[in-house]
């Protein structure tokens, strides 16, 4: 089984999502191929991954960055390695998004595979996929 996904929110809720999304997949055994564009390829470099940002309805919960820390939500960093250990992943960074963003292949996190355009996951990836989900 085949889960293919297109992340592209770079809020630090949305990247708990997609991440342990990714781990529980990778623990059920399923091939995980994920796409980061824009804010997420931005957020998941070595210099952002460590500033969790809470934007929108997020940003005004009194006490989410404590319980999110309490929970073992606060390391993105930790969950991606945990993702990749599990099973069957790979993570990739948008090559549009790795240019409009200005990022260089020293911001990218070890746990990153590939830089890769748009068309090739989409044919490559998506198109032999049991389930697709965007983020």
């Amino acid at each position: 089984m085949k889960l293919s996904i297109i992340a592209t929110r770079g809020s630090h809720t949305a990247l708990v999502n997609l991440l342990t999304t990714v781990l529980a997949a990778a623990v059920s055994e399923i091939e995980v191929r994920v796409l980061l564009r824009e804010e997420a390829a931005y957020m998941l470099t070595r210099s952002k991954i460590a500033r969790p940002v809470l934007s929108g309805i997020s940003a005004d919960v009194p006490g989410l960055s404590r319980r999110l820390s309490e929970a073992g939500l606060d390391d993105l960093h930790a969950l991606l390695r945990e993702a990749k250990r599990q099973g069957d992943v790979r993570f990739m960074v948008c090559s549009s998004s790795f240019a409009l963003f200005g990022l260089s292949p020293e911001d990218l996190l070890p746990e990153i595979d590939e830089v890769r355009g748009l068309t090739s996951f989409l044919l490559e990836e998506i198109s032999d996929a049991d389930t697709v989900l965007s983020f």
